[in-house]
């Protein structure tokens, strides 16, 4: 008899279970946009139970779980640990920078750092293309009403 995993199962719903714990700290509902800021975490947390329970489910069916081919993966592909230190950049970077630096050059900074991770090596272009987006980000929430602080508070904009 095979090994059934049930450990993906209980992780999965142990997970689901902890997004909805937090998730019940924060207002579900609002009465001006109707959907508060806990509505979403505990829709993705009641998924996440949901779906481990379809997986034990499965694994108590005897479905075997076995790695899948894709077309273009090679065996004998190395870790490009360049990239994954950018992208480990890119993810760290907000906690570090957004209060000192402000959301449009912190988000400049990852989306550059994610570009490097994907092999870019256009800095330049890549500097240019994230500071619109961010730009653009930053101007479409503050028309929300959402604050971001502001533009580029070491200038004190």
């Amino acid at each position: 008899m095979t090994e059934r995993p049930y450990w993906i199962a209980a992780g999965t719903v142990g997970w689901g279970a902890i997004v909805l714990l937090k998730a019940a700290e924060l207002p579900q509902f609002d009465q001006y946009a109707y959907i508060g800021p806990g509505f979403l975490p505990s829709a993705v947390g009641a998924g996440l139970v949901l779906l481990g329970l379809m997986l034990a489910v499965q694994i108590r069916q005897g479905v075997p779980f076995e790695e899948q081919e894709a077309e273009d993966v090679s065996e004998t592909h190395a870790v490009s640990y360049k990239a994954l230190g950018f992208a480990a950049a890119a993810c760290a970077l907000p906690m570090l920078t957004m209060p000192k630096l402000g959301f449009v050059i912190t988000c400049t900074g990852c989306f550059v750092l994610v570009a490097a991770a994907f092999k870019s090596e256009r800095w330049l272009l890549n500097a240019a293309i994230g500071l619109a987006f961010s730009a653009t980000s930053w101007w479409l929430f503050r028309k929300l009403g959402v604050q971001l602080g502001g533009f580029l508070p070491l200038l004190g904009v």
